[in-house]
């Protein structure tokens, strides 16, 4: 698969071709990380903000990134970079009604009103864009949010907890409600699942959802 590396001002910086070890990492309410692995044959030092677009969703570079010699003409890169569940932690949310910016206060209103700040704190974050918007919100009754110096994720995630929901982004919609979406498959003999016994899961990670 040919990828491209583009530059904070959509610049083409480099095509790449990730290899096998190549992998991209998502949870609710969590991180999306796309783990890149290649080589190039031009030594190019990467900075932050420099993003590429993998499966209809865009990732960033968080850190300066220099690769690694292999040989006189080979350079090896090993990088992550992030989707934007990533980045909502380098944002606090702030009101700005009547031109206020102000980190610390306490917002009584329905769970629609809370994303939509949500929205526009991270729309002013990437850089006064209006790529970001808002898709669907379980919940109609006022909740309280205290918003004394929280993180984008940190207001979404007591959000998802008030109306028993969770928050997740496709594409490039914000949605807090339960994260389904696509065909629904059900596993089982001659169905896909082939072998299952119990085990010991002492320190491993488990899902409760399959994508």
């Amino acid at each position: 698969m040919l990828l491209t590396i583009f530059d904070r001002y959509n610049q083409k910086r480099a095509d790449i071709c990730p290899n096998e070890n190549s992998t991209q990492s998502k949870e609710v309410q969590g991180d999306n990380i796309l783990a890149l692995s290649f080589t190039l044959y031009e030594h190019i030092t990467l900075d932050v903000n420099d993003y590429i677009d993998f499966h209809s969703e865009r990732y960033w570079l968080m850190e300066r990134y220099s690769p690694k010699q292999k040989s006189s003409i080979e350079w090896e890169y090993n990088l992550n970079f992030y989707g934007v569940e990533s980045l909502l932690k380098r944002f606090l949310v702030l009101k700005t009604v009547d031109g206020e910016n102000e980190p610390v206060f306490t917002l009584t209103a329905p769970p629609l009103e809370h994303v939509k700040l949500i929205v526009e704190c991270l729309n002013e974050g990437m850089g006064k864009i209006t790529d970001f918007k808002v898709g669907a919100i379980t919940g109609t009754e006022n909740i309280v949010v205290d918003y004394e110096g929280k993180y984008l994720d940190e207001a979404l995630k007591e959000i998802a907890e008030k109306v028993g929901a969770e928050w997740w982004i496709e594409g490039q919609t914000l949605n807090v409600s339960r994260c389904e979406h696509g065909e629904e498959v059900t596993l089982g003999y001659g169905k896909g699942l082939t072998e299952l016994e119990k085990d010991q899961a002492d320190n491993a990670k488990f899902y409760t959802r399959l994508f």
